[in-house]
């Protein structure tokens, strides 16, 4: 017997549950330290590992196809679980911080080092904008906070959820976070605003290491996939600086801001080539720290959609 009708009552089903489950952290959170917060992340994340087996095999299927030759069953599965625990902790730990009504003093407590500033204020002080190549790695909203009280304030794409009630909650917590958002749809606005936001000089940040179905299959972590040439357009577009700017956590449980050197943009004078060229190159920035920091990434996204394993 079915237990829905349809694919979309499965959705909206678990939209309500997500929204729920956000609602409760919410309420626990006010009560809670940060540290408590990140010990009931930590216990979460390990049932997670166990009770949410969509999530698991995705990350599996994903793990499998970057580490299969390079680490054992036993190393990717303890990764996986890490990833897990990574995720659940980032999730608790946001919020604890949003309910906690985040000040500057926080955020500087929390991200203690920051690592190559010297290339963002190269880079932005030339006065044509700064494209931020980013990652689904780390705490990334508290990214966009701490590089807010650097007093480089920045905005980046996208995409609205469906679930307009967390929506409403996760807009207001990216308000807090001062991380400001320019919507993915539609795609033509998003584009004539987030170009007009770097031609005034400031700091656009892009995540480049998700799917994208429009984009150009270029090498990610040793597989070829469909990527989002958006950094790469806007780059040759404007004329902005391109450097790779993470948030990673480290052995003591705060974060490290790293801001990379400058990446130069490669302009043969033919539009689809420079695009592919440079798309490339910012994927393989961007690798870099995804595979220093593996536990950190977020595992769970379908990111090598149709590519079979012995396809690797």
């Amino acid at each position: 017997m079915r237990l829905f009708k349809d694919k979309e009552s499965k959705k909206r089903l678990e939209r309500w549950f997500g929204r729920q489950w956000v609602n409760l952290i919410m309420l626990a959170t006010r009560f809670l330290t940060v540290e408590r917060a990140r010990a009931f992340g930590r216990i979460m994340g390990n049932l997670g590992f166990y009770l949410i087996p969509r999530h698991r095999r995705q990350a599996i299927r994903n793990v499998n196809l970057i580490y299969g030759k390079e680490k054992s069953k036993k190393e990717r599965r303890e990764m996986i679980r890490r990833t897990f625990i990574h995720a659940s902790c980032f999730g608790w730990e946001t919020i604890y911080l949003y309910t906690h009504n985040i000040t500057d003093g926080k955020v500087k407590g929390l991200v203690r080092e920051v690592k190559g500033l010297e290339h963002l204020e190269k880079a932005m002080a030339r006065g044509r904008g700064v494209i931020g190549l980013g990652a689904h790695l780390g705490n990334f909203p508290l990214l966009a906070r701490r590089l807010d009280t650097l007093g480089f304030p920045s905005t980046s794409i996208m995409r609205q959820m469906r679930d307009e009630k967390l929506e409403t909650i996760f807009t207001i917590m990216r308000e807090r976070f001062r991380q400001r958002s320019i919507p993915k749809l539609p795609v033509s606005r998003a584009i004539k605003e987030s170009i007009a936001w770097l031609r005034q000089g400031n700091l656009l940040m892009i995540y480049v290491d998700q799917r994208s179905g429009r984009g150009v299959k270029v090498d990610f972590m040793g597989v070829s996939t469909p990527t989002p040439t958006g950094a790469a357009v806007f780059a040759l577009k404007t004329g902005a600086a391109v450097l790779p700017i993470v948030n990673v956590q480290d052995g003591d449980g705060f974060y490290n801001l790293l801001i990379g050197e400058e990446l130069p943009v490669v302009k043969t004078g033919d539009q689809k080539k420079d695009i592919f060229l440079n798309t490339a190159r910012f994927n393989k920035a961007i690798e870099k720290y995804i595979r220093l920091y593996p536990d950190q990434w977020f595992w769970f996204h379908n990111r090598w959609k149709g590519v079979k394993l012995n396809e690797n």
